[in-house]
Formats: C-alpha cells, sequence, structure tokens
C-alpha cells in the first residue's frame, strides 16, 4: 500500500505542476515542454531515492544493530554501499517507468525519439546519477560522525527539484542556470532533453562542452563523497562511536 500511495502521490504531483504551468503560459505548455519537465521531474525521482535511500540505510543499521558488524567486518563498507546504490537505480527506474505509464497517456505526451537513441539516454542517464550518489556518500558519512544527518536528506533532495531545472529549464534565469550547473543532474538533465526530446544525436552530444561539464561534476561529487566517507570510517572507528546512536 505504501509503495501504491507513494506512486499515486507523485502522479498526482506531476500533473498538478503540469496544469499550473499551462495557465502559467497560456495554454501554450506543449507536449514537447511536457515530456522535458517529466524527463527532469523522473530523473530528480530516482536521485532523491538515491540520497535518502543510501542515508537512511545506515540509521536503519543502526537500529537494527547490524552496523558494527557492516563497518567492522572484513568486508569493505563502501563495497556495501555501491550495491545497496545500484539496488536503489533499479528499484526507483522501475518505479518511475511505472509512473511513466500513467502520466504520458493521461497528458497525451508525445514520445517522437528513435529507439537508437535509448544506449546513449542510458548512459547519459547513469552518468547522472553518480552525483546524488557522491551526495549521499557525503551525508552517510556525516551521519556516521555527527547521527543527526539523516534529517537533511529530505529537504536537500526537495530543494534540488527546484534548483537544478529538473521541472524547467533554467535558461532565462541567469542567476538560477549558473547555480544549477554547480549541483547534482542539471547537466544531466539537459543532455537528457537535448538527445530525447530536441533529437540532437549521441555523437554530437558528447562533443559539447555540457556533456564535459557532467563528467567533471560527476567526479567531483564522486570523488569529495569518497574522501568524507574514508574521513568518517577512519574517525568513527578512532573513537570507537559508531555504535553510539
Amino acid at each position: 500500500m505504501q509503495y501504491i500511495a507513494d506512486h499515486f502521490f507523485f502522479v498526482i504531483g506531476f500533473l498538478i505542476m503540469a496544469g499550473l504551468f499551462n495557465v502559467a503560459t497560456g495554454g501554450a505548455y506543449t507536449s514537447e515542454a511536457q515530456l522535458s519537465s517529466l524527463i527532469g521531474y523522473l530523473t530528480w525521482r530516482v536521485a532523491a531515492g538515491i540520497i535518502r535511500g543510501i542515508v537512511g540505510s545506515v540509521s536503519n543499521d543502526a537500529q537494527w544493530g547490524t552496523l558494527e558488524q557492516i563497518w567492522l567486518s572484513g568486508s569493505r563498507p563502501i563495497s556495501v554501499i555501491v550495491a545497496r546504490a545500484i539496488a536503489l537505480v533499479a528499484f526507483f527506474t522501475v518505479r518511475i517507468l511505472i509512473i511513466a505509464l500513467f502520466i504520458v497517456p493521461v497528458l497525451r505526451i508525445s514520445i517522437n525519439f528513435p529507439l537508437h537513441t535509448l544506449p546513449g539516454a542510458l548512459l547519459l542517464y547513469l552518468l547522472t546519477l553518480i552525483s546524488p550518489f557522491g551526495v549521499a556518500l557525503i551525508l552517510t558519512g556525516l551521519q556516521l560522525v555527527y547521527k543527526n544527518v539523516e534529517a537533511l536528506a529530505f529537504p536537500l533532495a526537495t530543494i534540488l527539484l527546484f534548483l537544478t531545472g529538473a521541472l524547467s529549464p533554467l535558461d532565462g534565469i541567469p542567476v538560477l542556470y549558473t547555480l544549477s550547473r554547480f549541483l547534482p543532474i542539471s547537466i544531466g538533465v539537459d543532455l537528457l532533453r537535448d538527445l530525447l526530446v530536441d533529437g540532437i544525436s549521441f555523437s554530437t552530444i558528447i562533443l559539447q562542452p555540457a556533456f564535459l561539464g557532467l563528467l567533471l561534476n560527476s567526479a567531483v561529487y564522486l570523488g569529495v563523497g569518497w574522501l568524507v566517507i574514508n574521513w568518517a570510517k577512519g574517525k568513527v572507528l578512532a573513537q570507537g562511536s559508531l555504535a553510539h546512536y
């Protein structure tokens, strides 16, 4: 029932947003614009699920008494986190496909991109999700050390919906557009729109500066996340505070 309610919430949420956009644009919220918004909305949904899921798993491990077993065992804790991230990506990808199956026919969104664009779209999608994984590593490390960071995951994920241009491109707002270039998912969502909405070929996209920006953005967040999680592990093991929740 929880998953059904969750799907209902996100479907209704997008439909309400689409209605508001249509009113605000005087009925000029075209099928292409709706598809553009849907791509950003669904990508954000997966990113938010990764951030909240990984950080929340640390608190769950503490409550279930498995946190010390994972972090003090012979296996590398980062391997456990990566495995969870892969599972979360698969899980939320299936969920957003279900959400799309409801939204697309209701709004009569035209899906015109050819099938041969899908491998490129998948690569861009996965590259886009590296930066929220890096954010999840940062918050997980802080959660291990300071114990009360999980509460920040939800508002942070929600803020990303509005500041990354997930709902609508930010090209017309220079300040926000510049800021969004430094945030997770923003560049990746724009490139997915270029490929799936504007019909720009993948071979052209990978030659654009924005693609290099996506790689750099993902690498920075992943690198910082890796440093924070390893710093946190060393700190809690040195202090013996791993289970002090």
